[in-house]
């Protein structure tokens, strides 16, 4: 006798083919819905006190003292052009901005969506007062959602200047 085992014959099994996803972080503001991608902020924080800059623009909260460290937060509605439900509550995103974080004030975070690329499709620019800032759109849970480059949001806020 021999020892050779049968094995059956290898089934081939046909494989969907692999679409790319991209990681984003939705959240809202006012009744809008927004994302950016997971890697474009470095903490979500809650809503603290904020000590207002006179002088500042109203894109500018103002300042937060986190862990030590002084954030300048900006409001996400205004900067967005945005009705926000006010800041009181809500969180803050915190983003690398050079040598220093910036925080943008949103209402809420809802959910981290991994989205197939192909579902990504055009927004039209002028949705929103920052040039440059929407990379797209897609539709989450039934509603649709500008994609933001969360650090030309702060580009365009902050300004170029240091």
């Amino acid at each position: 006798m021999s020892d050779a085992v049968a094995l059956p014959p290898e089934q081939i099994v046909e494989e969907e083919p692999h679409v790319p996803t991209r990681r984003l972080l939705v959240f809202n503001i006012g009744d809008s819905s927004f994302a950016c991608d997971m890697d474009s902020f470095r903490e979500i924080v809650p809503m603290q006190h904020i000590t207002r800059l006179p002088g500042a623009p109203d894109t500018v909260r103002g300042l937060i003292n986190l862990r030590g460290t002084i954030v300048t937060v900006i409001d996400g509605g205004t900067s967005l052009g945005k009705t926000a439900r006010g800041r009181a509550e809500g969180l803050i995103l915190l983003v690398d901005y050079f040598d220093r974080w910036i925080g943008i004030g949103v209402d809420d975070v809802r959910d981290i969506q991994d989205v197939p690329i192909d579902q990504f499709g055009a927004a039209d620019q002028a949705e929103i007062p920052l040039v440059g800032a929407v990379t797209g759109a897609v539709e989450i849970e039934g509603k649709r959602v500008l994609v933001l480059d969360i650090k030309t949001v702060v580009q365009q806020v902050i300004g170029l200047g240091r």
